[in-house]
């Protein structure tokens, strides 16, 4: 009754070990590890089959002729190159018999009765001239519940057998039984030292004393064919049979079956967990390299916004400069000597107006000419900024810089939407505000004003001058002299003053006008500059944002990678906790 609930127990315990498997799998398959989910799907699967003991270790150390001395019949080729070339299980059989499982395994089966209870595994032997050989055997590894490790005695623990002992034991924490093959060639001394030098070296790598059991499998095989008892009983291969037919108890090979699985599983989730581990470093680390740009680029904002009020002082200069020419004309050529020998000349007050006031360093040039420096300026800085995006992306989020070409420039396009430069027409298009400063139009508009005034001027004076020849002729017995004068005096007088009243008014309206026009003209011309820079310093920060949001949502998705892998990995190691017979 104790024995079978033994049986039930150990059976409930490699169902959950199974259970474990399947969610394994999934994980992995989750994760996108599909070599890992491939290796975690065979083993669930082998978790039904009796248990695998691999006989692994270098071409010529005598594998296939372990096994052949096992079986007492040449079953597998041997001999002194690689002659075992994919993965042999030999499992039991009624019959001899042979068949492929795929391009690296085969299968062959056996009438020998203690092959019902476990499956030998023949591996292509490692430090062969065949490099696939050692790959697959090691591809095999993960799904070995015990290993044979043979080891030939006239060359033992050799430095390719010590890295292969490391994967075996080291990483993936196989149970290993040495066994120390050829000992027929050697007397008992040489047998001693060669068994110490193994045992030595063994626990300098792992700690503990490996256990070793020598043998002659040529001895035991030609014993078993011929019958010669004593010859078998030297080879010592009854030693081998004895611990692996009779002292591998159920519990023991179950152990074995729950043990071999978890204690892989350990290992991988160690691996995974640096992995993962190093892969949230780099996001954090990415993650603060984007935000550290992003402020990068709003200190260029601000740099670019404060270099373009450089052009709003310009401009506000130009409208300073025509005021100012304005002034000059009006003071020298409005008033009424000026008008008069003007009156004389060839030269129109309108033409002379247009050549002072607009001939020289005329204003729409002088604003066409900051417009277009504004517009190279910031076209340039956002070039620049594009440029440092796109190869900040390449050196930090691994993208590998190519040499500049066609297929770099449509790499660079497929992260960075074209940019173009129709978003600078509308800064051009301002130039239209100019219209207003025209030198046609004013030079008309100045024109009129002269005339009037001149006109004005002349019929004040003439009658000012008509009322004094009046008063001096047929007026005087009507208008008191006194009067006449007083009043022609008024009257020149204000002639005189309609120039300084014309000149100041049409000035007054003229520079508000100017301060009207400037005053709208620079807003519109920082509106429309910051908004442009807000605009490329967006779209650029919106692509640096999608990849830091990317990195955010990668480490999301890891975090909880190194979740689920810590709830396995507890699981993993609850189960080995009950699981382990020692």
């Amino acid at each position: 009754m104790l024995e079978v609930a033994k049986i039930t127990e150990t059976q409930g315990k490699l169902s959950q070990v199974v259970d474990l498997l399947e969610d394994c799998k999934k994980f992995f398959y989750r994760i996108g590890d599909i070599t890992i989910e491939k290796k975690v799907y065979e083993m669930a699967v082998q978790m039904k089959e009796p248990l695998y003991l691999v006989v692994a270790g270098e071409y010529n150390s005598g594998k296939s002729s372990f096994i052949n001395a096992l079986c007492g019949e040449r079953i597998l080729p041997d001999g002194p190159t690689p002659s075992t070339h994919k993965i042999t299980l030999l499992t039991y059989g009624e019959e001899k018999s042979s068949a492929e499982i795929d391009d690296h395994q085969c299968k062959m089966t056996y009438p020998l009765e203690a092959l019902k209870e476990i499956t030998i595994v023949d591996t292509p032997g490692t430090n062969s001239i065949i490099a696939e050989h050692q790959v697959i055997t090691e591809g095999f590894i993960h799904r070995a519940e015990f290993v044979f490790f043979v080891t030939s005695a006239d060359h033992p623990f050799t430095e390719s057998e010590r890295a292969f002992l490391q994967l075996l034991k080291g990483k993936w924490g196989r149970k290993i039984l040495f066994i120390l093959n050829k000992i027929d060639l050697k007397n008992e001394e040489e047998l001693k030292e060669i068994t110490d030098f193994i045992e030595k070296n063994f626990y300098r790598l792992f700690a503990f004393e490996p256990k070793i059991i020598a043998v002659s499998t040529k001895d035991a095989y030609n014993a078993k064919i011929s019958g010669d008892s004593e010859l078998l009983k030297r080879s010592n291969i009854e030693e081998v049979e004895d611990f692996t037919f009779e002292k591998m108890d159920y519990e023991t090979k179950m152990d074995l079956k729950i043990m071999s699985p978890l204690r892989y599983l350990v290992n991988v989730f160690d691996e995974h967990k640096d992995g993962l581990d190093k892969k949230v470093v780099d996001c954090n680390a990415e993650i603060k390299s984007v935000e550290m740009f992003e402020k990068r680029l709003r200190n260029k904002k601000q740099d670019m916004r404060d270099y373009i009020h450089k052009y709003k002082t310009e401009m506000q200069s130009v409208f300073i400069r025509l005021k100012e020419k304005v002034d000059n004309f009006l003071n020298y050529n409005v008033n009424t000597r000026a008008i008069i020998s003007m009156k004389f000349a060839r030269e129109k007050i309108g033409d002379k107006f247009k050549r002072e006031v607009f001939g020289y360093a005329n204003p729409r040039v002088e604003l066409d000419r900051i417009i277009n420096d504004s517009v190279e300026y910031i076209e340039r800085n956002n070039n620049v900024l594009w440029d440092m995006a796109h190869n900040y992306i390449e050196s930090e989020i691994d993208l590998k810089p190519q040499p500049i070409n066609d297929a770099s420039q449509m790499r660079k396009e497929r992260y960075f939407a074209s940019h173009g430069t129709d978003k600078y027409a509308n800064l051009k298009d301002y130039t239209k505000q100019f219209q207003e400063l025209d030198g046609e139009i004013e030079g008309e508009r100045i024109h009129k004003v002269i005339q009037s005034g001149f006109i004005n001027f002349i019929i004040l004076e003439g009658l000012a001058i008509g009322i004094i020849i009046s008063l001096s002729t047929f007026l005087s017995f009507i208008i008191p002299g006194v009067f006449g004068v007083t009043v022609a005096i008024i009257l020149a007088v204000v002639g005189l003053a309609i120039y300084p009243i014309k000149r100041k008014k049409y000035r007054n309206e003229f520079m508000k006008r100017i301060d009207a026009i400037c005053e709208r003209f620079n807003n519109l011309m920082m509106f429309e500059f910051e908004k442009v820079v807000d605009r490329v310093i967006e779209d650029i920060g919106n692509k640096m944002s999608a990849y830091r949001d990317t990195r955010w949502s990668e480490r999301e998705e890891i975090n909880r990678q190194i979740n689920d892998l810590k709830s396995l990995s507890e699981r993993t190691k609850e189960l080995m906790r009950k699981g382990s017979h020692k």
